[in-house]
């Protein structure tokens, strides 16, 4: 009798093990400090909605199989890629893609269910350059050539380089007649060996630039909008909620609504200008996309 009550107490044992195994797979480039604490807070995050699951975090050179999970989380546009073409992202489980821009997305779409770019809209950014030099102002977008895709506004003038002998000749034909360079998501645009030449040619003519992302604010950049971790985890437990709650299906991907605006204030004064405090510019501009 004995014998048969513990072998009930090792199966209930194995069974609770079972249950409490992870049911959402993050794959990261690799596990670093930074990647556990993320999936660390999204699964704490989930502890607070009807979709309590626990995450694993898996790196790159995992070499487990990821058809146990409800769910599979990426963690970069680089990830994803990396996963396709390995052919590890089994059929029928959802895929929810963070951390990749749209570009990447539009690649990939056929392999993801869901999805947070990591940049910022242009709509925002140019509501950023509205909030320090008014809305008024005329701004100006260099791209490379297709201007199709960005916002239509009647202060945004937009400037294909591809219609220009140079990028500097765009460039410079923008600063005459815009307040600020608005600056789009464009890695190859905005890349390190272009960035330095054209934060020298805005401050040559008084002009500053509004960042792409939180990342040209130490460049030289004088403001920008950006998703903290904090930020991107919030999102994700929405998305994750709705997909495998009650509402049983993902929402379509987008743009992250959670985000705060950082100022280079050295810049700032540099070019006379009283900033604004960033938080209250951030809770303003949220607003306004939520009236849109």
């Amino acid at each position: 009798m004995e014998a048969v009550v513990r072998t009930c107490w090792a199966l209930l044992l194995y069974c609770s093990m079972i249950a409490a195994h992870a049911d959402i797979a993050m794959i990261a480039p690799s596990s670093t400090v930074q990647a556990q604490k993320f999936a660390q807070m999204l699964e704490a995050s989930l502890k607070d909605t009807s979709v309590s699951e626990q995450v694993d975090l898996l790196d790159l050179n995992t070499e487990a199989s990821l058809d146990k999970y409800r769910l599979i989380i990426t963690l970069s546009g680089s990830t994803l890629r990396q996963l396709i073409a390995d052919n590890r992202l089994p059929d029928n489980i959802p895929v929810i893609a963070s951390y990749l821009s749209k570009a990447e997305y539009r690649q990939y779409r056929s392999h993801v269910t869901s999805a947070i770019y990591s940049e910022a809209p242009l709509q925002r950014q140019l509501a950023l350059a509205e909030a320090i030099f008014g809305a008024n102002e005329v701004f100006g977008a260099l791209v490379a050539k297709d201007a199709s895709a960005l916002v239509s506004a009647e202060n945004l003038r937009v400037y294909p380089i591809a219609e220009y002998d140079s990028l500097n000749h765009a460039l410079v034909e923008l600063l005459g007649s815009s307040k600020a360079l608005v600056g789009v998501y464009d890695p190859e645009l905005y890349s390190a060996e272009n960035i330095k030449s054209i934060l020298i040619t805005s401050y040559r003519h008084n002009r500053p630039l509004i960042g792409p992302t939180q990342a040209y604010l130490k460049a030289g950049a004088l403001a920008s909008t950006y998703s903290t971790p904090e930020d991107v985890v919030r999102r994700l437990s929405e998305v994750v909620t709705e997909g495998l709650g009650a509402q049983g299906a993902f929402p379509a991907p987008g743009y992250n609504p959670y985000f705060s605006v950082g100022f280079n204030r050295q810049v700032g004064r540099s070019l006379n200008l009283l900033l604004p405090d960033p938080a209250d510019v951030a809770e303003r501009i949220r607003a306004q996309e939520v009236d849109r």
